[in-house]
């Protein structure tokens, strides 16, 4: 199988990732890379948790739509079933957004 990668862009910072299992939810693979560290030790995305007003932060990845060139969010899960990046027609190389999503509470 031959290696796949993203890259993907957040706050104005793109980085090419391996991904692992291409096959894995969306919701582990954002998870994997809150987590990802660079070869200097530190993470390579800051993270917040919150926004500036304080709400909670959840992460989705996003992908530009062609037609509109607007920027559409990949939900992780829709119903029951969990989505992976062959659902939303995501290709070895492709550009992907980080998009910080609060949490209604």
């Amino acid at each position: 199988m031959e290696d796949f990668f993203l890259d993907i862009s957040y706050k104005n910072k793109v980085v090419r990732f391996k991904v692992v299992n291409p096959d894995a939810p969306l919701s582990t693979l954002v998870d994997n890379l809150r987590h990802s560290i660079g070869e200097d030790g530190r993470l390579i995305f800051d993270f917040p948790s919150i926004d500036q007003t304080g709400a909670p932060l959840d992460y989705f990845f996003g992908k530009e739509d062609p037609e509109v060139h607007e920027v559409r969010v990949m939900r992780p899960r829709i119903g029951r079933e969990d989505q992976k990046l062959a659902d939303y027609h995501v290709k070895n190389g492709d550009l992907v957004y980080l998009v910080p999503d609060p949490i209604p509470g």
